[in-house]
């Protein structure tokens, strides 16, 4: 379920740019998505506590969970196919394995480190990395930079909410969404001085808020916190299987020759790496 919500993000991401600014699709996703959150935090978690450490790290997740890697990957969507977006964002296992061994001394086995490389091989070649260099190469230099910020913010993350007290999920996301959504009031406000987006633009955004943010990073939390980051890890790999398949689908992209072979390969790394090595405890 995590996998369909956030694979979708890409799609819901372009849909919502067709309508809205960069600022304003950006700070329309952390506001609707702090709105859904709330009531939920209250019906299904433990609401939002007054206590000091509680919104310390509900800063620092908002921070670095959702403002910081929304607005670095709506950037870079104005840019970049929907693809190789996915494709960054495959290193975030990789990042998030190595923040793993080092902080949380996590013991790595070789058949998931095998396993990982051969997936990260196949979305080196849906991404086409030929077209990262040359005369293009410079039109997209820094969305993919944006890129790769938002990917080390969300590895960092993963590494946070494993070190961070006990608290319930539901309530902590629901918190630094909110914390999040202050820094989108203003820009989302602006869509009602003038003409409003059509309803394409609309559903895009609220996807991308609602399935894609609120529940996608919910489950997220959940998962690290009983299994650890490193669960995770092959399993971001067939997010980005769907990405593409979604691609195909609600955007028009083809199904090139290179994407058959990447997925075969994705597939292999996936079936390989699916030992239990990196299976955390719940803290």
């Amino acid at each position: 379920m995590m996998a369909v919500c956030m694979s979708l993000s890409f799609v819901f991401a372009k849909f919502s740019l067709e309508g809205f600014t960069l600022e304003q699709a950006a700070g329309g996703r952390l506001v609707i998505g702090a709105v859904f959150l709330l009531p939920v935090t209250y019906l299904l978690g433990d609401g939002l506590p007054l206590k000091l450490w509680f919104w310390k790290w509900a800063v620092i997740l908002g921070m670095v969970n959702f403002v910081l890697p929304i607005g670095f990957t709506t950037y870079g969507l104005l840019t970049l196919p929907s693809n190789e977006v996915g494709a960054m964002y495959a290193l975030i296992p990789l990042i998030t394995i190595g923040l793993s061994s080092v902080i949380l001394k996590v013991k790595i086995s070789r058949q998931k480190l095998i396993g990982l490389g051969i997936g990260l091989t196949g979305l080196l070649v849906i991404s086409e990395p030929q077209s990262w260099i040359g005369e293009t190469a410079s039109n997209s230099a820094l969305p993919m930079l944006a890129i790769f910020a938002a990917v080390a913010c969300l590895a960092t993350a993963a590494i946070l909410m494993r070190v961070m007290p006990k608290a319930n999920p539901l309530s902590l996301i629901g918190a630094s969404s909110l914390v999040a959504s202050v820094f989108g009031i203003w820009p989302f406000i602006s869509v009602f001085e003038g003409d409003l987006p059509s309803v394409r633009p609309w559903l895009g955004l609220l996807g991308v808020s609602i399935l894609s943010t609120a529940i996608a990073y919910s489950i997220r939390f959940f998962l690290i916190r009983r299994k650890g980051p490193v669960f995770l890890a092959p399993n971001a790999y067939f997010s980005i299987i769907l990405a593409n398949v979604f691609g195909v689908l609600l955007l028009g992209d083809a199904i090139t020759s290179l994407m058959k072979i990447a997925f075969v390969l994705i597939i292999a790394g996936l079936y390989i790496a699916r030992d239990r090595s990196g299976y955390m405890k719940q803290v």
